[in-house]
């Protein structure tokens, strides 16, 4: 046998396998589509309520792919969402109908009220407060008797869960440290807006007594940052507070001891409290 035979056979033969490996593709059954199993309202719902697990049955098992250009959620993971309209029975469950709380509401404790107030961007730190920061809130006005000027603080330490301006949303810094020296940088995506508008999450009594005093008496609003309750104020870094005991040289003991007590009862007196009036005339 030549080499020209054998290489006939080889040709032939690598043929033959590519034929039928051709053949064996084309009747191959097509691939299985991945299926779900979408989330289907057992019982009526009733808006702005948390989902839970016996409101809910599996509905058929339909195409993946169709679920998701629908919006609908897995059966397993509709649980802990909550509804923004009613929704009836046998109905699918999607991302229009339920969201999770946050998306909702701002907050997921259930147990907090969200309100907003008005605030220039002079009286909310220049306009740079943003979500998450804690404030104390002042309200400033004229008593309508006395027609003095006051300030006071209507509630403190609030937490932002939100900040707009102009009814839309400031630009958020997305932080990005350095992954090698860790310093801190953020990536502020398009042009910063100072923000006008703060929502916080209180609890009810506290949004009250904010709606009260913005709202019934007509305070203007003026939000601080609030300051790190874990500091010792009562040693505060005064020129009383840290200075030395009163030199008692050539005293008598017992009035270098006197003067001693004193100086230390002095420091020891907190600082009196802001007046309610006397605001300056400021506007």
């Amino acid at each position: 046998m030549n080499s020209r035979t054998l290489v006939l056979i080889l040709a032939v033969a690598l043929l033959g396998v590519g034929l039928v490996m051709t053949l064996a593709e084309l009747f191959k059954a097509p691939p299985q589509q991945p299926r779900m199993v979408p989330a289907v309202a057992a019982v009526q719902i009733e808006p702005y309520t948390v989902i839970t697990q016996d409101m809910v049955r599996a509905g058929d098992e339909i195409r993946a792919s169709e679920a998701v250009n629908r919006g609908l959620y897995p059966v397993e993971s509709v649980v802990g969402k909550m509804t923004t309209g009613q929704i009836v029975p046998g109905a699918f469950i999607s991302g229009v109908n339920a969201k999770p709380i946050s998306e909702v509401r701002f907050v997921e404790d259930l147990g907090l009220e969200v309100v907003s107030f008005q605030a220039g961007i002079d009286r909310m730190v220049g306009g740079s407060l943003r979500p998450g920061h804690i404030i104390n809130l002042y309200g400033y006005g004229k008593d309508p008797e006395t027609r003095q000027e006051f300030t006071e603080l209507i509630e403190p330490r609030l937490w932002v869960v939100d900040v707009t301006a102009a009814g839309q949303s400031v630009a958020i810094e997305t932080p990005q440290p350095d992954p090698v020296t860790g310093e801190y940088t953020e990536v502020i995506p398009g042009r910063a807006r100072s923000g006008t508008m703060i929502t916080v999450a209180v609890e009810p009594d506290r949004a009250f007594r904010i709606i009260d005093a913005l709202g019934a008496r007509g305070l203007s609003a003026w939000a601080t940052l609030a300051a790190n309750q874990t500091v010792d104020f009562s040693r505060a870094a005064t020129p009383a507070a840290t200075a030395a005991p009163p030199a008692t040289p050539g005293l008598p003991l017992d009035l270098a001891l006197t003067a001693t007590a004193i100086w230390e009862a002095i420091n020891a007196t907190p600082a009196a409290p802001l007046p309610r009036t006397g605001f300056g005339g400021m506007r």
